[in-house]
């Protein structure tokens, strides 16, 4: 499904991070109360050391004229003045006193004084970067400069922690998860509502029957076994481990905050419901909708034309990170737009092919979700087109692509389990994928909610679009094209509206009817690491696909990851490693020979390229538009000992 590393959680020491960026409000954003206002008026003198009684006299008939007396007045800055005005105002009047100021034309600017608060920090142990790791930093406040090492840039994060500092979310938002179901956690258990099974091919179910009220995650994995027994039913399925995929999910989404053990989600109080509709091979598009359906608290019959019990928890928010390379066809739209009827926006992964955008979302009213770059350029294997609503970060492997050595990431910490087939014990990990960029943005949506449960699903797809910030700008990438289809630069008609801002879009929450996004510039990337990257020649040729070649789903595709594993795995080796630390640098010209466990991974890197190369990937089922799927890392090849090895 994706690269994983394991994390060694007792190595981990936690740490706060207190970070200098501060909450801003921007300029047409409502305003917060406030008491006092920082004036400048059109052609004010530069202060001395006090500002003269004429300039004091004129600063004070502006704002008598504006029907303001302040009771303090003071010089402020180089040219400004600092109004108090004796009292407190609400965050409508504050805008309505700065809106009569602003309209004059001897104002030249003013802003409200508001009080900036210290951003949220949670405790958890693996949340902050330090000395063992980068941490989450995909929950981090967007920043950064090209002076700044590329672990300190964030120009494509979508500022979660910024906007804790608004809400961190409300415990009546249900968030559903259609994925591969469940497994428990402590980082996820007091999140999940009770869910529901809607895998209906008994033999790819794997729990012995088809549709029924557990949504655990019995395993994903397809193996030898399996095609022994049915070669009909698994001929076209790769012998894979399982990826506990809806876990993942489900940690990006509310993994618990401050409860003293792994990782923060993005939302600190919401509910996940767990939708189980894909098992061994994927899912089938009948169980997506019916398990859609369902989730949004709507009846559905089982096949046998009994209803099935309605859902008590109906969601708000459906994310689906699976998908198909299809055109959307009537079945899925149809759903969608009767979902939206009742209020639930369905929030959907890209795909990783590098190319067009994999139903459903390139259905019509899915916030559908393509994968950034750290820096905000698109990620080596996002697909991309007009039917993208927005993008955010989704992690970036440094070893897929050509560039990925010099503009790579170490993807997004989340739950796992380390079970290879069956479940085990509850795990962490660190993904890649459109799979982990939608829940992103779901989780974004859902912290909306909490501010403004009235929202529609229009104001949703609206608010997360009139907020977003411009895309990056580099000039030395080109534009995302068919020509052009890894790492490149996005625009409206390859990435949506822009990189998702979770801070604006909860000041467009808060006030739908009245915000306007601040007037914000396109950043800039030019930076050594770009420079290093274009003159190596194009991140992928054209025709190159990261993900499968004959479906969508929103995780990268087995054979890519198994050689990502394997050259990780070397590349990290050394006494002592952690999993999650800073990128090792490699040796010069220390032990030209490989050891035989480097060598053993070097075949099996080698091994798994060549099978990319050649093509020689299941034919899924999506391909004729009956079955989507997820794709995932195998991890019980040949290749396991020799990543084991190469490991200690």
């Amino acid at each position: 499904m994706r690269f994983r590393d394991r994390l060694h959680r007792a190595g981990v020491l936690a740490a706060l991070l207190w970070l200098a960026a501060s909450v801003q409000a921007g300029e047409g954003a409502q305003p917060l109360p406030a008491r006092s206002l920082i004036v400048k008026l059109r052609d004010a003198p530069e202060h001395a050391r006090a500002p003269a009684a004429a300039d004091e006299q004129r600063v004070r008939r502006v704002l008598a004229d504006a029907g303001l007396t302040p009771a303090r007045l003071r010089a402020f800055g180089r040219a400004a003045s600092h109004v108090d005005l004796g009292r407190r105002l609400d965050g409508a009047e504050v805008a309505r006193v700065v809106s009569r100021l602003r309209a004059r034309p001897d104002v030249e600017w003013v802003v409200p004084n508001e009080r900036e608060r210290r951003l949220q920090v949670p405790g958890d142990p693996l949340f902050a970067s330090g000395p063992g790791g980068s941490g989450q930093w995909w929950l981090f406040p967007a920043g950064g400069s090209n002076a700044n090492d590329i672990e300190s840039r964030r120009r494509g994060v979508p500022g979660v922690q910024a906007a804790w500092a608004i809400d961190t979310g409300a415990a009546a938002v249900v968030m559903a998860v259609l994925d591969t179901g469940i497994t428990a956690h402590p980082d996820l258990d007091a999140r999940v509502l009770p869910g529901y099974d809607f895998v209906s091919t008994v033999e790819y179910a794997n729990d012995g029957d088809g549709w029924d009220s557990d949504a655990s995650d019995p395993g994903d994995g397809v193996s030898a076994a399996d095609r022994s027994a049915s070669p009909t039913l698994f001929a076209d399925c790769e012998i894979d481990s399982s990826s506990w995929h809806g876990t993942s999910i489900a940690g990006v989404l509310a993994a618990a905050v401050d409860n003293g053990i792994g990782g923060a989600g993005i939302h600190w109080n919401g509910r996940v419901l767990p939708v189980r509709v894909a098992g061994k091979c994927g899912a089938e598009v009948a169980d997506i909708l019916d398990g859609m359906r369902w989730a949004a608290g709507l009846q559905v019959w089982d096949d046998r034309q009994r209803p099935v019990p309605l859902n008590p928890n109906p969601a708000r928010i459906v994310n689906i990170s699976f998908g198909g390379s299809a055109a959307c066809n009537v079945a899925y739209q149809d759903t969608i737009d009767e979902l939206r009827t009742h209020g639930v926006l369905v929030v959907a992964a890209a795909g990783n092919e590098s190319g067009a955008v994999t139903r459903p979302a390139n259905c019509r009213g899915v916030l559908g979700v393509a994968a950034l770059n750290r820096d905000g350029f698109k990620s080596t294997y996002s697909n991309f087109g007009p039917q993208v609503a927005i993008a955010t970060v989704g992690g970036d492997p440094r070893l897929l692509g050509n560039w990925g050595p010099a503009l790579g990431d170490d993807g997004l910490l989340t739950t796992a389990n380390a079970g290879v087939q069956a479940p085990a014990s509850p795990s962490y990990g660190r993904d890649f994928g459109t799979s982990f960029a939608a829940p992103v943005a779901a989780g974004v949506a859902g912290l909306m909610l909490s501010v403004n449960p009235q929202l529609t699903v229009e104001q949703l797809l609206d608010g997360i679009g009139r907020s977003a910030r411009p895309h990056v700008v580099v000039s030395r990438m080109s534009a995302c094209s068919v020509q052009n289809p890894g790492r490149c630069q996005c625009d409206a008609g390859t990435c949506g509206a822009g990189i998702l801002d979770a801070q604006q879009a909860l000041r467009y929450a808060l006030a739908p009817a009245s915000y306007v996004a601040p007037a914000r510039g396109a950043e800039v990337i030019d930076n050594a690491d770009v420079d290093a990257a274009v003159a190596s020649g194009p991140d992928r040729p054209a025709g190159i696909e990261a993900g499968s070649s004959g479906s969508g789903g929103g995780a990268l595709d087995s054979p890519w990851l198994l050689a990502l594993a394997c050259a990780v795995v070397l590349l990290a080796r050394r006494p002592g490693a952690v999993c999650g630390a800073p990128r090792p640098q490699l040796p010069q010209d220390t032990n030209p020979l490989p050891s035989v466990s480097e060598r053993s991974a070097i075949s099996c890197a080698a091994r798994a390229l060549s099978a990319f190369s050649t093509r020689s990937m299941c034919s899924v089922a999506g391909a004729t538009s009956s079955t989507t799927r997820a794709v995932r890392m195998p991890r019980d090849t040949s290749c396991s000992s020799a990543l084991s090895a190469s490991a200690r």
